[in-house]
Formats: structure tokens, sequence, C-alpha cells
């Protein structure tokens, strides 16, 4: 099996918001979603752009560096197994305090919640 085929789909660069700008500009003008485990902040993208951009941001406060990372990973793993990248509209996912005890699978359900509210 070739590499191309085991990740039919994947968060490009286009596809995620990258510099501290891009996340502020979400913070200030996006609404807020509220799931169990995440906070979504929602913004219209740039009108030049039809993409839709996803950050995900973990604080401190929810643990360590690898608990942090371990949250991380199995969002965008659910990310690319559900293909979802809101078309004209910049998500930024929060995790909250219960992210870090939470299995993948419930971590999926709460981000499936939220997307049906956005």
């Amino acid at each position: 099996m070739a590499r191309g085929d085991a990740r039919p789909f994947r968060l490009t660069k286009d596809m995620r918001l990258r510099r501290r700008p891009e996340f502020v500009a979400v913070q200030s003008s996006g609404r807020k979603v509220h799931g169990k485990l995440f906070m979504a902040l929602v913004a219209q993208s740039t009108p030049s752009s039809s993409i839709g951009r996803v950050g995900l941001t973990v604080t401190k406060r929810i643990g360590n560096a690898v608990t942090r990372n371990r949250i991380k990973r199995r969002t965008r793993e659910w990310l690319r197994r559900n293909g979802w990248v809101p078309a004209g509209r910049d998500v930024v996912l929060v995790a909250k305090d219960g992210a870090a005890a939470a299995t993948s699978a419930e971590l999926g359900a709460d981000l499936s919640r939220i997307v049906q509210r956005i």
C-alpha cells in the first residue's frame, strides 16, 4: 500500500491556522460553541479564501507536554478520518479539562456534537 492510500485526507498547510494573529482573529470575532471536552471558536475566513481552516489549542492547565500532544494527535486523527474542515470558516478547537482523561471515542463523540452545532 502506498503512503498516499493510507492517508486519503490530510490537514495541509492551507487547512490549518498556523500563526498567532490568525488564532487571535478567530478568538476576537468568532462565536463560541461549547462541548463537554472542547470549545470551538468559529469565525468567517477571509473573503478571498473559500477553504476552511482549523487550529488546535491545548493549554498547560490540561497537563504536561505528553498529555497535551496526545490530545492534539487524537483530535487531528478524528479530523483526518472524518474529513471535516468547514468551508469558508476558521475554527479554533480549545481542549477543556476533561479531555486528558477521555478516550478517543469520547473525544470523537464530543467533536461530532460540536460539528453538528456549527
